[in-house]
């Protein structure tokens, strides 16, 4: 199982991508950074990653190499991703492939453009995102994650954890029908919460 995160190079919520990350350490799941231009990524923590990968190296070359995308927002998400005509076709690209697609806080906006969420349920962070997901015939539904058809929305950073749960569980088959498959991650005391 691989996974595509794709990251804001500035603006990134760094608990979010932590708690994204170590759903995906814990079950095991392979994923590599991608953003508009390859280079290092700042958090709005201080935190840094490297992206190795653009969406258009993606779109070109590799493409079937992944099973699902996972498109953090935060401030970045809104700046760099919205209008982001590579990661709006690498969306729609997923889509058509079946793969699993999931975004978070801002990033549901880059679904709602791309075409994907018209008429289907999806959560955003409060704010201008609820406006820009009602502009494109989205059913917003005020709640913490939102999944289906193999789409996954959530709101908060803090629901970074489900988020990635149901990317891997999508993955692994189908949580709409099948329920739980994934290990849930430890806190950071070692308990499942």
């Amino acid at each position: 199982m691989k996974i595509l995160i794709a990251v804001p190079h500035t603006g990134y919520h760094d608990k979010e991508l932590s708690h994204v990350i170590t759903v995906f350490d814990h079950n095991n799941a392979e994923y590599e950074f991608v953003t508009g231009q390859p280079g290092y990524a700042k958090g709005t923590l201080g935190g840094r990653i490297y992206a190795p990968l653009s969406f258009s190296d993606v779109i070109l070359h590799r493409d079937s190499e992944f099973d699902a995308i996972a498109i953090l927002g935060g401030h970045g998400g809104q700046a760099h991703f919205w209008n982001s005509p590579d990661l709006l076709e690498l969306v729609k690209i997923f889509r058509i492939q079946r793969k699993v697609i999931g975004a978070i806080s801002t990033a549901p906006v880059v679904l709602a453009r791309a075409g994907i969420l018209k008429k289907r349920p999806a959560t955003v962070i409060n704010g201008p995102p609820i406006r820009e997901m009602l502009k494109a015939d989205v059913k917003f539904e005020d709640k913490p994650v939102v999944f289906m058809d193999r789409i996954v929305t959530a709101r908060n950073p803090e629901d970074g954890k489900r988020f990635a749960e149901l990317i891997i569980e999508y993955i692994l088959g189908n949580p709409e029908f099948n329920g739980p498959q994934v290990v849930p991650a430890p806190n950071k005391l070692g308990f499942d919460i």
